[in-house]
């Protein structure tokens, strides 16, 4: 009957991190909903069925829900949150450190693939809309949020909190990977280094703003970047 209980309980926790994946994704969604679109025309044409108003309204519920949903994840899993730990100089350096070498190794997986994809495209065209506030709060702020709280917090020392520190952070790098794209490609490659980035700075601070520092760094850049193409 334990072990009954014990399955049931697991079965429920991965479907419920299944559900805050996809509820994860609807802040970004809103931000910039117009993924099928393949140049800067199609964009144009798509934008005016935007309802500006219906898209902060949802990103601002979703964040908030899949905040809460994370929250008790994590409890539930044995590791709750501590956002007030206290922040030191030296895991400060470290997460900024690692942000900018999280950065390199996607800038050096875009040379090797010959380009950035459409996406650049429709993140660049969205800066210059009504909804680049709600893009950049997604890809700075909000998503290494989520990420790192569901992939780090969550998996990484929840789920996986009984197996050796490295073997949690490479398991839980390629989940991240899968997550973020299904194609084996150096684009996966890339995701999983990274993923073992933002996990290593976890593992080695034990405080989970730090590894959002370090995703959030990396993004940030990213959006800069994008801005530059998008105004220059």
């Amino acid at each position: 009957m334990k072990y009954i209980n014990s399955t049931i309980k697991w079965i429920l926790l991965i479907i419920w991190s299944f559900l805050i994946f996809a509820f994860m994704e609807v802040p970004g969604v809103e931000s910039t909903p117009l993924y099928s679109v393949k140049n800067e025309r199609e964009f144009n044409l798509a934008f005016h069925q935007v309802n500006l108003q219906h898209n902060i309204l949802m990103f601002i519920a979703f964040t908030i829900i899949t905040f809460v949903m994370e929250w008790y994840l994590c409890k539930w899993v044995g590791n709750k949150l501590d956002f007030l730990k206290k922040v030191t100089l030296k895991n400060l350096i470290l997460a900024i450190i690692s942000g900018l070498i999280a950065y390199g190794i996607g800038i050096l997986s875009a040379i090797i693939a010959h380009g950035s994809g459409t996406n650049n495209i429709i993140f660049t065209e969205t800066l210059k809309t009504n909804l680049a506030i709600l893009v950049v709060l997604d890809l700075v702020v909000i998503g290494p949020i989520f990420e790192e709280i569901l992939f780090q917090a969550a998996i990484q020392k929840g789920f996986f909190k009984r197996l050796p520190p490295w073997a949690s952070i490479i398991i839980t790098s390629v989940i991240f990977a899968i997550a973020h794209n299904a194609y084996i490609n150096i684009f996966f490659f890339q995701k999983v280094l990274s993923g073992i980035i933002f996990g290593s700075v976890y593992q080695k601070t034990d405080d989970i703003k730090m590894a959002i520092l370090t995703h959030g760094i990396n993004n940030l850049i990213i959006v800069s970047s994008m801005a530059i193409q998008a105004y220059f």
